[in-house]
């Protein structure tokens, strides 16, 4: 977890440093969000969260280049995001948790009486 907290720390110095050379009032584009969504499209998993990010990173880039050809909103791409992230947490609650019609067979003569 040092590590980790290390390597964080040090992406936090580039990104605030890196590009402008001074720090800004609003650091953060929005990384949580995008964070949430790459571990559950990695479904927790260190391998799967490298392509989760990938694939994410690809988003973004393609967003980008939607924003400069078509002249849309950036909001597009965390609409994007967002149905991406609601349609996989929907389908993992529906193979986990699956719905199922159960039909009895009830006859008024197998309640107890006299046969």
């Amino acid at each position: 977890m040092l590590l980790s907290g290390a390597l964080a720390g040090l992406a936090g110095i580039s990104e605030v440093s890196g590009t402008i050379g001074k720090l800004q009032p609003i650091i953060s584009p929005g990384y949580g969000f995008t964070a949430i969504i790459v571990a559950f499209l990695g479904r927790l998993n260190p391998l799967g969260i490298i392509a989760a990010g990938l694939f994410l990173a690809l988003t973004y880039v393609g967003g980008e280049a939607v924003q400069l050809t078509l002249s849309v909103s950036d909001k597009v791409t965390r609409v994007f995001q967002g149905l991406l992230l609601f349609f996989v947490l929907s389908c993992d609650t529906l193979i986990r948790y699956k719905i199922r019609l159960v039909f009895s067979r009830f006859s008024p003569s197998s309640e107890g009486g006299a046969h």
